[in-house]
């Protein structure tokens, strides 16, 4: 056998070797940009309504804010979530492990002051800037949200953020406490069970995201 292949390599014909698949890479290479530290967020005594609005963060590849885009408005609230953001740390997304400059969206959810509460429809989305739809990386969108609920014992009030990892279905895979509020912060991790997710995409391939959430709950009353 031995003479055999080395007859076969003399005369230049390789012998037959097992052929081995080599698999296709399932997800590019894509990182989500994250957060490094969050602050606290002032939350209304006697807010005049309630909902979420949800922002698109233009993170550079230094992980610095270059501008926010609004994709769901609620009025004066979303100028109050808006300059929130401003002090807030990111690290950038990265390709194949190279920063890049995409967009991390952050949802600012003001609860009702009363105990018991409904959620509201969501605010109508914002068309993306030309630039945002131009980009490969679309980030995730939000479809429902929910109200935490307050739980009958507490009279706290304040904000809790989080940093939730979305998979390539839309599902909540993750959360990161960036701001802890307890009792709250369980309250608010409860309720992204009733949260919708459309996934992220690069270059059109689903992936897995990050999205920031930041739950504001005022004083509490026992009815509206």
């Amino acid at each position: 056998m031995r003479r055999l292949l080395l007859t076969l390599m003399i005369l230049g014909i390789a012998p037959a070797l097992p052929s081995q698949d080599v698999k296709p890479e399932e997800d590019p290479p894509f990182q989500s940009a994250g957060t490094v530290s969050v602050t606290d967020i002032p939350v209304p005594t006697f807010p005049a309504s309630s909902g979420t609005v949800v922002l698109d963060a233009l993170i550079t590849e230094t992980g610095k804010i270059d501008g926010v885009e609004v994709r769901r408005d609620l009025g004066a609230f979303t100028q109050l979530a808006t300059n929130a953001v401003g002090e807030w740390k990111f690290l950038p997304a990265t390709v194949a492990g190279k920063p890049i400059t995409s967009r991390i969206p952050i949802a600012f959810t003001f609860r009702p002051a009363y105990m018991f509460a409904q959620s509201v429809p969501l605010p109508n989305f914002i068309p993306q800037s030309a630039a945002a739809i131009q980009a490969e990386f679309q980030p995730a969108e939000v479809l429902r949200d929910a109200f935490p609920r307050y739980p009958s014992t507490t009279v706290v009030s304040g904000t809790v953020i989080l940093e939730v990892t979305l998979s390539k279905e839309g599902k909540v895979e993750g959360v990161k406490v960036l701001h802890d509020l307890p009792p709250l912060t369980g309250e608010a991790e409860a309720s992204l069970a009733n949260w919708r997710f459309m996934a992220a995409t690069w270059n059109g391939h689903a992936v897995r995201s990050k999205i920031v959430m930041a739950f504001l709950f005022p004083p509490v009353y026992e009815s509206q």
